[in-house]
């Protein structure tokens, strides 16, 4: 039986998940978006097979929904999948913060609609359903947040239903992601924003026929629609504000530096960050897949799921699948890795973590 997948929001992520689902044949897709004509739009591109009045509707007959609306919408968005959807349905979401999200939704939609927390590291230049793309997702890191009451099953699902679409997933507590998207999304926009708001500041527009490509470059995100960052901004404030404040401290002690003469920290500070610049992977850059499976034995309660997930995830490890099997004592959790030095050191990890692992060996 065909899968019914319901995408709230049809806008570049909505857009870009509808073209992908059709495209790999994951399910019957049925869109909604708080503006008919947006969602119109995308039923045209080929986004869509049909298109809901309303989120509750959609829900109804869903076997899973992806909340792909703007930040400050996906709760009040969950609390209507909450309202109508049947016990099993699972959800999950592209917010670009998680903390806030997971722990809400997580309340709204109880354990009978398993919620999984997720954030698509993908995007283009452009906005809305006119810039989406069927792959947007392919080589693109795809994080997941499982917590203490994130079911096994529907991370799976969820995890199989991203990697299919050509995604490799990573597993972070939902305030981990929220620190380190902090550092390398959300701070780089704060930076872009102050460099332009600082550019005009003087009222000399000579600044702009002077300005080269790398302003343009740094500050490209500057251009962004404000509606997305005021509610970035707004769900992780705490996290965005300490990032600011390491910013400075860095900038203070180059300032410092300058002023005292001292070029040779200047040169030191240069260099580190050349250094740590090589270790960015290409956009896109990934291993040939050859699948390893690591053999968990877990105990038989709450969370184990999600500090076997986040172990692995803190250590860089990328989850190709994995299932778990159950018995009265506990059970296997059989996760599938990218090579055997990924699985040796995801032993490691999760050996350093009290856990029994190993390389399941073919039979």
């Amino acid at each position: 039986m065909t899968e019914r997948i319901l995408v709230v929001g049809t806008g570049l992520i909505g857009g870009s998940l509808g073209l992908a689902l059709r495209r790999t044949g994951a399910g019957h897709v049925v869109g909604f978006d708080a503006d008919p004509a947006t969602a119109g739009r995308a039923l045209d591109a080929g986004a869509l097979d049909e298109v809901t009045a309303d989120v509750a509707t959609g829900s109804e007959n869903a076997d899973v929904v992806i909340l792909a609306a703007p930040v400050g919408e996906i709760l009040r968005a969950a609390s209507e999948v909450a309202s109508r959807a049947r016990p099993g349905t699972v959800v999950t979401d592209v917010g670009s913060t998680k903390e806030t999200i997971v722990a809400q939704a997580e309340r709204l939609l109880g354990s009978d609609r398993p919620f999984v927390g997720g954030h698509p590291m993908a995007g283009t230049e452009g906005e809305g359903i006119a810039a989406a793309r069927a792959d947007l997702f392919e080589g693109a890191l795809w994080i997941l947040t499982p917590t203490r009451a994130t079911d096994s099953s529907a991370y799976r699902r969820v995890n199989t239903l991203v990697t299919g679409l050509g995604a490799r997933t990573l597993a972070l507590e939902p305030r981990t992601h929220d620190e380190l998207v902090a550092r390398v999304s959300h701070l780089p926009y704060t930076i872009a924003t102050a460099l332009m708001a600082l550019a005009v500041e003087q009222g000399d527009s000579r600044v702009f026929d002077v300005a080269a490509g790398a302003f343009r470059d740094v500050t490209r995100t500057a251009g962004t629609n404000p509606r997305i960052w005021h509610d970035i901004f707004a769900t992780n404030a705490g996290a965005v504000a300490g990032e600011i404040t390491r910013l400075v401290h860095v900038l203070d002690s180059v300032r410092s530096a300058l002023e005292a003469g001292d070029l040779a920290a200047v040169d030191d500070v240069i260099a580190r960050a050349r250094e740590a610049r090589k270790r960015l992977p290409m956009k896109g850059e990934r291993t040939p897949a050859t699948p390893v499976t690591v053999e968990v034995l877990i105990p038989d309660r709450q969370g184990v799921l999600a500090e076997v997930m986040t172990a692995l995830g803190e250590g860089g490890i990328n989850i190709e699948d994995l299932w778990m099997d159950h018995t009265p004592a506990g059970g296997t959790l059989l996760v599938v890795v990218d090579g055997s030095s990924i699985a040796t050191k995801s032993i490691g990890l999760l050996v350093a973590r009290g856990y029994r692992a190993a390389i399941l060996e073919e039979s």
